[in-house]
């Protein structure tokens, strides 16, 4: 990230656009050969682009704001472009895809209020199966970041979106009693795609269709592939996956479901997934594919998350899970699950020690602010299952976190999720469901009371 005149404000969290500077707009300067391309496919909002050929052909554009959204044309001959804001350093893009398709192609991170100049520049090279050094430029939309109305109600009543799983199954009806057991609605509910298809992943199933008519928001936790299908980071990195990403954003658009968060490739500083980051350069390209491709069909976008596993990193191999970050022009919200184990957290001053160490909630959102990032808690809950490190039925904990998320009210998180769960093998996190002799194990009585009490 960079910063100009002093930077960000902290309490600043979200944004809304302000404008759009199209291709044949004055804010733009054209420095070498550019082409305007009338009625082209494909089609564009103003039925015009411009395009160049030509190593080092810069469009130059002017805009106003905190953030900009830069989208051109992808193409079988697409090449690759850097750009660059204020001259600060250069992000660069392959603007391949096998067929011709408007997309975003640059999302800034956030930035000061102002005027900035946004450079795009033909770099004269293709990678990634293009058979040439095509670029396009359609146009650029503003964005400036407020202050979000606190008196604004989310269904939650919180200054946050609020949500859990729905457990045991993922229906609406265990997401509203969950909620209602607290006193108070959900405004999200977390859902998990099955993992062993790209169609069940992908495509329209009853991920969406379970909530269809649910008038909250969907947090759609999606793996980069299918497992146990002989799938990989590798692959993925190569686009050999894209057409299945820009499936899935055509779903979001007919299920209506474009508002969702979907959170990529989650917790891959862990080992226990197979996209786990053992290859942090396939992993992240791998990322930035999957965003492209959701974000080249689905309109609006969705906002795409980035989270880590809290506390340790066993992946990936310098043990910063830093090193995973996709970077900020592919991320919108940067996000942690956070159980309370390893180590847990009896006292305040325990929960400060590993909320501040590396891989700790404090300090990913201490990373988040500096990158101009919504923060979000993806997972979070007690621990009284079926591990040797959880602190049990500890409503201490419930308070640490509700006091954590209080002090950054209105100033970058956006949401958090309860994980809900009583079924070993798992974290035994319950605060809702009753003992079963079979199924539900794990019934936290204090840690619920404290939870209602406070939710």
């Amino acid at each position: 990230m960079f910063l100009v005149g002093g930077g960000i404000s902290p309490a600043l969290a979200a944004f809304e656009q302000t404008g759009t500077v199209e291709d044949d707009s004055q804010q733009v300067n054209y420095v070498n050969l550019w082409t305007t391309c009338g009625g082209c496919a494909p089609p564009t909002d103003n039925d015009s682009y411009r395009y160049s050929v030509a190593p080092g052909a810069t469009a130059a554009i002017r805009f106003t704001g905190n953030q900009v959204d830069i989208y051109g044309i992808r193409s079988p001959q697409g090449g690759l472009i850097s750009v660059s804001i204020d001259g600060h350093a250069p992000h660069v893009v392959n603007t391949f895809a096998p067929n011709p398709v408007k997309a975003l192609v640059y999302r800034s991170s956030g930035i000061s209020d102002g005027p900035h100049i946004a450079f795009v520049v033909n770099l004269g090279r293709s990678a990634g199966g293009s058979t040439g050094t095509w670029v396009g430029f359609d146009k650029a939309d503003t964005f400036r970041e407020v202050t979000p109305n606190s008196t604004t109600p989310h269904r939650s009543g919180l200054p946050w979106l609020s949500g859990v799983n729905g457990d045991p199954s993922m229906v609406p009806a265990n997401v509203d009693g969950f909620c209602d057991s607290r006193g108070t609605p959900c405004d999200l509910s977390h859902v998990f795609v099955t993992r062993d298809s790209w169609a069940n992943m992908v495509n329209p199933s009853w991920a969406e269709s379970n909530f269809a008519g649910w008038p909250g928001q969907l947090v759609l936790s999606v793996p980069p592939f299918p497992e146990n299908v002989g799938a990989s980071l590798q692959a993925c990195a190569t686009g050999a996956y894209d057409d299945h990403w820009r499936q899935f954003g055509q779903t979001l658009n007919t299920t209506h479901r474009q508002n969702s968060i979907v959170r990529i490739a989650w917790e891959a500083n862990g080992n226990w997934y197979q996209w786990s980051g053992t290859n942090p350069t396939a992993y992240v390209t791998c990322w930035r594919r999957i965003a492209d491709a959701i974000r080249a069909t689905a309109n609006p976008d969705p906002l795409l998350d980035w989270s880590i596993n809290a506390h340790g990193s066993q992946n990936p191999p310098s043990h910063n899970p830093l090193d995973l970050y996709p970077g900020d022009p592919w991320v919108d919200i940067i996000g942690i699950d956070a159980y309370d184990h390893y180590p847990p957290s009896p006292t305040q001053a325990a929960f400060d020690r590993q909320a501040n160490d590396v891989g700790g909630i404090t300090w990913l959102y201490d990373f988040a602010r500096q990158h101009g990032k919504r923060f979000g808690v993806g997972e979070w809950g007690i621990v009284s299952g079926n591990d040797d490190d959880g602190a049990g039925d500890n409503p201490h904990y419930i308070q640490f976190m509700w006091n954590w998320m209080q002090q950054r009210a209105g100033r970058g998180l956006y949401y958090e999720n309860y994980f809900n769960t009583c079924e070993p093998p798992n974290v035994g996190s319950n605060l809702f469901r009753p003992l079963d002799s079979e199924h539900c194990l794990f019934q936290n009585t204090q840690s619920a009371a404290r939870y209602a009490q406070l939710w």
